[in-house]
């Protein structure tokens, strides 16, 4: 597809969800042991495992200052009531020193930990299973762990696993947050209560905040979706996404990762298995970074706290398509990623 000329760069959301899941037995439905203070975990899911080439949260955040990048990373707080504030403090900082946006992310499982005792009871994992009020009080908590940990005003939220509703939104623009990115076609747990969820290619004003959905393409047309996910998508599938977009003339893109994305954490259930690098993820991050950065005429990262008005998206745009050499090649590179 030609790609038009246009007064202004489409705006890149690189998003990261930034979390810990410990791998004692039984856990969530069973609390941590007391004295259990998941130390490879910590090392796994936030610094980047074990060994010597490691590529957690230092290695994301020197590769995006290296080319000149700006993310969102939502950071889950929860973690704190349990791990210590400490450590909840050490990743804010990380982030916020490298001059990255934080924002807020929830993943209700901690709820069946004691000292999670003045939140609500754990109702399920996903925080459109809490009525509104039991929203509020989540959202309020993490706001308040995080802003006692050192970070800065939030302005931006993602429900873990994805599962918000309009209620979720809501309570958001009550607690002053202005901006949302749970919606996402890939998940059915993701607002449940709308409908039309695979239509919202563009941010959308509800509820009283912008809804920033998480973009998609369709994949072997004419079936499938297939989110812009660092684990899903070939640095080709990216491309075609991008250059879609800007060619019918989109205001943004969200692209999603994780903190932990490059890092082999399922070394953890092994005994004595070394938690090493995710080597072809992290150079396809690379190679993303690079693209993103070579094509600034038509590409600006942005974070969420940066957004001033949002326009009315355009009518008559649709998500790009792919085709069966792109997802061959990615099945192609998955078989090896298990490997390298």
């Amino acid at each position: 597809m030609p790609i038009e000329p246009r007064h202004s760069p489409l705006r890149v959301f690189l998003t990261v969800d930034t979390e810990i899941w410990p791998r004692a037995v039984g856990w969530p439905h069973t609390p941590l042991p007391p004295g259990e203070t998941c130390e490879r975990e910590r090392a796994a899911y936030f610094w980047g495992g074990e060994g010597h080439r490691l590529r957690g949260l230092p290695y994301q955040l020197e590769t995006l200052a290296q080319y000149g990048l700006r993310a969102t990373y939502f950071v889950d707080p929860l973690f704190s009531r349990c791990l210590g504030a400490r450590l909840l403090v050490e990743v804010v900082k990380a982030i916020g020193g490298a001059g990255q946006e934080i924002g807020l992310h929830l993943h209700p499982e901690w709820l069946t930990d004691p000292r999670c005792g003045d939140l609500p009871k754990f109702a399920g994992p996903l925080l459109n299973q809490y009525d509104e009020e039991g929203q509020g009080k989540l959202v309020r908590s993490g706001l308040q762990l995080l802003y006692d940990a050192g970070a800065p005003a939030i302005c931006a939220f993602r429900a873990g696993s994805w599962g918000a509703n309009l209620a979720t939104l809501r309570v958001l623009a009550g607690a002053g947050i202005r901006f949302d990115s749970s919606l996402t076609v890939y998940g059915a747990a993701s607002f449940p209560d709308i409908s039309d969820r695979a239509a919202w290619l563009q941010p959308r004003f509800l509820q009283g905040i912008w809804e920033f959905p998480v973009t998609f393409f369709v994949d072997r047309p004419p079936t499938g979706t297939r989110p812009l996910h660092i684990t899903a998508c070939t640095v080709a599938e990216f491309t075609l996404a991008l250059e879609h977009a800007y060619a019918q003339g989109w205001f943004s893109v969200v692209i999603v990762f994780h903190s932990f994305e490059f890092v082999r954490i399922t070394a953890l259930a092994r005994p004595g298995g070394r938690v090493g690098p995710q080597r072809l993820l992290a150079r396809r991050f690379e190679r993303l970074c690079r693209y993103l950065s070579q094509h600034r005429d038509r590409f600006e990262t942005s974070t969420f706290a940066e957004m001033g008005s949002v326009p009315t998206p355009a009518a008559g745009q649709s998500p790009a398509r792919s085709n069966r050499v792109r997802t061959l090649t990615r099945k192609a590179s998955q078989l090896f990623s298990r490997v390298l």
